[in-house]
């Protein structure tokens, strides 16, 4: 900027603590004017900061501003437009840093004891990983991760796991260890707890046929229960059209599923009766007397041993939402009603599908 164009702006400045001078307006004008065009752009802004500082000191000695009222109100209102608009992107920029940061802040300051469980508040999965936990009464917190925000995205959480999927578990114990896959997170605390308590967890068996038994209906339920069951829900309330046959057919094989539990249960049924109620088991091997006269018939019966494994309370989620494919279990399926009933009294059960 030339010589004379600085003494210009010097004088307009001095003319601003004078804003009673009439020549004020004129002045300042007259002096921007010959401003070269290179130098226009800085002259606007300083033309604004002027008006600004014009503005103040005339409204705080009680004067008017002239013939910059005009000009100033609308530039106050694109001022007000631009700031509203400069709030709103602040804020979602804030929203958006407090739903990754919350990720992220857990991952710099993790626990150092217990164990942290990522899951969602629709996920059968997650809340089945919960029931074992909190059969074993081990120590966890859960965060419930938001989809709708891409959490389960955060480069974070897909360190932990790389299917960016719910559930996954961290071992806070065990130098963070980090586990996903609901039934690998199963028996990676079956098989902790029990090296931890001498051998013994009652929702396993030390015998090794059982062993295999309880695994065979633990994957049976992650590869063939649990997928049926989401593929049904999916095609009948979240596919983008209507697709009638892929909803029958996910539907029929969930029955097919149930049907493979059923006659197992129903097998176990029979021969605890006929354990059990000896003095009548003539009469029901005959069927001269049906089983459900038996004063056995309601009693719990378990998959594989005398008492509830991690088999049989790993279909305990996905039994609860089955009534949202249109599959009553009380009247298809009734004896894996009962099962499900007498897993849902457990206080563990209670208070895992709470989200205690």
């Amino acid at each position: 900027m030339s010589n004379e164009q600085n003494r210009q702006l010097n004088n307009a400045n001095n003319n601003l603590h004078n804003p009673s001078n009439p020549h004020t307006i004129s002045n300042l004008s007259a002096g921007l004017k010959s401003v070269s065009i290179a130098d226009q752009q800085q002259n606007d802004l300083n033309l604004k900061l002027l008006q600004q500082q014009l503005q103040n000191e005339a409204a705080a000695a009680g004067r008017g501003v002239g013939g910059l009222s005009t000009h100033n109100d609308h530039h106050q209102q694109q001022q007000q437009q631009l700031q509203q608009q400069q709030q709103q992107q602040q804020q979602q920029q804030q929203q958006q840093q407090q739903q990754q940061s919350r990720i992220t802040q857990f991952f710099q300051n993790q626990p150092t004891e217990g164990y942290t469980l990522f899951s969602h508040r629709s996920a059968p999965n997650g809340f089945k990983v919960a029931i074992i936990l909190s059969e074993l009464n081990l120590p966890f917190n859960t965060i419930f991760l938001d989809f709708n925000d891409g959490e389960q995205r955060a480069p974070e959480f897909v360190t932990i796991n790389p299917n960016a999927r719910v559930p996954a578990l961290i071992d806070h114990y065990n130098e963070n260890t980090s586990i996903w896959e609901s039934g690998a997170i199963i028996l990676y605390l079956v098989s902790k707890y029990i090296k931890e308590n001498n051998g013994e967890c009652s929702l396993w068996s030390d015998n090794l046929v059982e062993q295999s038994q309880i695994n065979s209906w633990l994957f049976f339920q992650t590869s063939g229960h649990a997928p049926m069951i989401g593929q049904a829900l999916h095609f009948r309330y979240f596919h983008s059209v209507p697709v009638p046959s892929a909803v029958e057919r996910y539907t029929d094989e969930v029955r097919r599923v149930y049907g493979v539990v059923e006659m197992a249960l129903a097998e176990r049924r029979e021969a605890l009766i006929m354990d059990m109620d000896v003095e009548n088991a003539a009469a029901y091997s005959a069927g001269t007397t049906p089983l459900s006269q038996s004063r056995y018939f309601d009693y719990p019966v378990w998959l594989v041993g005398d008492r509830a494994t991690v088999a049989d309370l790993s279909f305990v989620p996905w039994n609860n939402v089955v009534d949202r494919i249109g599959i009553n279990l009380k009247v298809e399926f009734p004896e894996v009603y009962k099962w499900t009933k007498y897993m849902m009294r457990r206080p563990a059960v209670i208070r895992a599908l709470r989200g205690d």
